[in-house]
């Protein structure tokens, strides 16, 4: 699909009565996006934030937000032994949608017994995953220093960069002595992966002011590169720090806003990142 009409169709569900519900049909019916897809690498990555849990070395508190419509993420921390908080700004997840991927786990013979649910009240009852939705990571409820591991994925991209210290401010009072908390960041053009004329690299060419017109509130995208996290994280101790770059030849021929001259060609060629941070108490 053209990313330019996906961006028009993303503008008019945020002003059309039952926006939500259109998207959901669109999902279902059009682009097939509706469930979500188990694949090797979607496992990785939440493997990765399993792995970071488990360092604690004892059972805790897990808070992910950004949760999505399976909670295949809270699920799988849920597995590995932890009481998760699934916080997401729209309510996304339903019944139909997180026994889809239950399903995908028990097909794929990962370790538990995965019973289905019959209401979302299961979800507590079953797996101690409490979802709160609409809910906003800024303003938790939660009490100070009461979770041991706090995580996102693809999430931090998709938020607007002045709520960026009001979030990480939040999860540093809800911290507990010894938590960890870990990012995983797309750093590409999102519309790149219905659009294969253009590359991931493609918004680089749009000022603020052009971007502004292509960046619906459905489908934000910051443009923050790698190394503004690095300096959104600085007081925090930054335990793991990881790049993935694309194919050096993505650049060729694309011309640079003057907004991202000021960044190294590695900076510009990160598509994707992760960290693992330790709040500094």
């Amino acid at each position: 699909m053209n990313w330019r009409l996906k961006c028009l169709a993303f503008r008019a569900l945020d002003i059309v009565p039952g926006g939500d519900a259109l998207h959901a049909w669109a999902q279902r019916h059009v682009t097939s996006r509706y469930f979500r897809t188990l694949s090797d690498a979607n496992i990785e990555s939440h493997r990765y934030h399993v792995d970071n849990y488990l360092k604690l070395g004892r059972t805790g508190t897990a808070l992910e937000f950004g949760a999505g419509g399976s909670l295949s993420a809270a699920l799988m921390l849920s597995a590995a032994g932890a009481t998760v908080y699934a916080y997401d700004i729209a309510r996304l997840a339903n019944v139909e949608r997180i026994n889809h991927v239950i399903r995908g786990y028990r097909a794929r013979g990962m370790a538990g017994e995965w019973p289905e649910l019959a209401t979302l009240d299961d979800l507590e009852r079953l797996y101690r995953v409490r979802y709160v939705a609409p809910g906003d990571v800024m303003a938790t409820g939660l009490p100070a220093r009461s979770v041991d591991y706090m995580y996102s994925m693809s999430c931090l991209e998709h938020i607007p960069v002045e709520q960026l210290p009001g979030v990480l401010a939040e999860l540093r009072r809800i911290a507990s002595r010894d938590a960890m908390i870990g990012f995983g960041i797309g750093y590409y053009d999102h519309y790149a992966t219905a659009d294969r004329s253009i590359t991931k690299c493609n918004f680089y060419r749009y000022s603020d002011r052009q971007w502004r017109f292509w960046n619906p509130p459905r489908q934000h995208q910051n443009r923050l590169r790698h190394s503004d996290f690095e300096k959104l994280f600085a007081g925090f101790e930054i335990i793991d720090n990881l790049r993935i770059l694309a194919d050096e030849h993505v650049l060729d021929g694309l011309p640079i806003d003057a907004k991202f001259r000021g960044y190294s060609r590695q900076d510009l060629l990160t598509v994707s990142g992760r960290f693992l941070l330790r709040p500094r108490h």
